[in-house]
């Protein structure tokens, strides 16, 4: 190993902190205006991706409950939920 280089995880710890520091310096140089449409679009992103998920956990919830699985099917309910609280939450 190159004593130079360092190792994988203090490189790839150095790559991310340069990536979200550069991030945050693009965030701060947009306008307020174009923060908020951003921050809106991500907020709808989320909401379709968590909508998807709870349908989909749903979906096998109702498959394991009609395969007479009920511990799974109570769990894939329950997740299901989760996921639609929080997509309401946002």
């Amino acid at each position: 190993m190159d004593t130079e280089q360092g190792s994988l995880p203090s490189q790839l710890l150095m790559l991310a902190a340069s990536i979200a520091g550069t991030a945050i310096l693009v965030w701060m140089e947009l306008p307020p205006d174009q923060r908020i449409m951003w921050t809106l679009e991500a907020k709808v992103l989320m909401q379709r991706w968590l909508n998807r998920a709870a349908h989909r956990a749903g979906h096998a919830g109702m498959g394991s409950e009609l395969s007479g699985w009920q511990q799974s099917a109570a769990c894939g309910y329950g997740v299901a939920y989760r996921l639609a609280r929080l997509r309401d939450r946002l």
